[in-house]
């Protein structure tokens, strides 16, 4: 019976293609890092109205009430605000843009909170909630 066994080409071409498939991955993991996904949460009352994904070149708008009563949120370029409310003293206005987790703004009257949350870990250690 004849032993079959590797030649010197097949474990020279078996090296080959480890090293491609491996520089490949490595390339890979390089070149295109995993990239952190950054959502607006929009709760009313506790309750999650809206969540959108911050991306650069996105831009929209969401009014939250009525004529009287209302409040105007703003998301633009991965970042998003409080555009615009009539309550009295303007806080969630005057918090301006947030782009970072995990920063938030908050509108008391009108019970509206936007909260950042990433699936990136956090340079915070704990977060009191």
């Amino acid at each position: 019976m004849k032993k079959i066994g590797l030649t010197l080409g097949d474990k020279w071409l078996i090296g080959m293609l480890c090293v491609v498939s491996f520089t490949g991955i490595i390339l890979s993991v390089i070149l295109f890092p995993a990239q952190a996904n950054t959502v607006a949460e929009i709760r009313v009352d506790n309750k999650l109205l809206k969540s959108i994904t911050l991306r650069q070149g996105y831009y929209e708008e969401i009014r939250i009430g009525g004529e009287t009563e209302y409040a105007i949120i703003e998301v633009q370029d991965g970042k998003v605000r409080i555009r615009q409310d009539d309550s009295p003293r303007q806080i969630g206005v005057q918090t301006g843009w947030i782009s970072k987790p995990p920063q938030q703004v908050v509108n008391l009257p009108y019970r509206i909170v936007i909260h950042l949350v990433s699936n990136e870990s956090l340079d915070v250690d704990d977060i009191a909630r």
